[in-house]
């Protein structure tokens, strides 16, 4: 019969399948081992596993690369690799005078913005008032003034920064009498003294520098100011405000600052005002500072040398500050 086989016989071997070697019989029922199939997709992984789980991930499963390390001062920049005094801000100055030996005393006031534009490139808003007591009270809305400013990073350690603005001649002899304005710039020593002088549009430069060493901060400033004649005004001035200042410690710190400003043209000045004949204001000012990523705050008290203000703490005396938030 088909199929059958007689007692004692060998079965028959599967086709293909290899003979067994001479000499050694194969225990019955005992299948030759399955040939390896190279077109199976799972034998191929089993044979050649990656040796790294992380190559078989995707870049986006891999997540995020860890942050750098900060450098020794990085800390006080920000992504833009600008220092913090250097940001974007919002914020409110304040400058306090008083006279030692008269009841005259002025306060200015002045909101600013600098707002981001376009890489390290601001706008900038300032809007100064002020307040000058002695047998009265008068409230003064200085100069309005609009710009924007560059910073350019010159330097491992080194910031420069260009700009300048314009006034809109918001402050007017002819509406404004003397005494609500003079006392008002004496209570800077005079710097920005084109925000509170009237009838001009000025124009104003600036020219700026800060390098960190260690903990140490050194800037300084040059700034020109080309006073424009308007109304009853004939005669065009020039200004030129310089300062440098030396700090210790970023976040927290404090320093001293050194300003002068340079009156070249004041022995012929066409309005009323007490820096008239006054051709050069020096004033130091100690000062401390806080710096935070969302907010900063400086005091300082600032200490004119000048014959008509001088000398500090027996004459006249002047409280500076600052507060903000950052907005970049």
């Amino acid at each position: 019969m088909p199929g059958a086989f007689a007692p004692g016989a060998q079965p028959t071997a599967p086709a293909g399948a290899a003979p067994p070697p001479p000499g050694t019989d194969a225990p019955p029922g005992t299948a030759a081992p399955p040939a390896e199939t190279t077109g199976d997709p799972d034998a191929s992984r089993t044979r050649s596993a990656p040796t790294s789980w992380t190559l078989s991930l995707a870049d986006d499963e891999l997540g995020p690369p860890p942050a750098p390390v900060p450098e020794s001062g990085d800390e006080t920049l920000n992504r833009s690799s600008i220092p913090l005094g250097r940001r974007g801000a919002i914020g409110v100055e304040t400058s306090s005078f008083t006279g030692g030996d008269s009841d005259v005393s002025g306060l200015a006031i002045a909101l600013f913005a600098r707002m981001p534009f376009a890489g390290h490139t601001f706008l900038d808003i300032r809007v100064p008032f002020g307040l000058a007591m002695d047998e009265r009270t008068d409230a003064v809305l200085g100069n309005v003034t609009l710009g924007a400013h560059h910073i350019v990073r010159a330097g491992r350690r080194l910031w420069l920064t260009v700009g300048g603005a314009v006034g809109l001649a918001t402050l007017s002899s002819q509406t404004q009498h003397h005494s609500s304005y003079e006392p008002v710039g004496a209570s800077r020593a005079y710097w920005d003294l084109h925000e509170y002088f009237p009838s001009i549009l000025p124009i104003h430069a600036r020219l700026g520098a800060e390098a960190h060493f260690g903990p140490l901060i050194a800037r300084a400033q040059l700034e020109p100011v080309l006073y424009i004649p308007l109304g009853r005004n004939e005669e065009y001035e020039v200004a030129i405000q310089h300062a440098a200042e030396l700090q210790l410690g970023h976040g927290i710190g404090g320093g001293l600052r050194v300003q002068g400003m340079a009156l070249p043209t004041f022995d012929n000045v066409s309005v009323r005002h007490a820096v008239a004949r006054n051709l050069y204001v020096l004033a130091l000012e100690p000062f401390l500072t806080i710096e935070r990523k969302l907010t900063f705050l400086r005091a300082g008290l600032l200490l004119p040398f000048d014959e008509e203000l001088g000398p500090p703490l027996d004459h006249t005396w002047g409280f500076r500050f600052s507060a903000g938030v950052r907005v970049d």
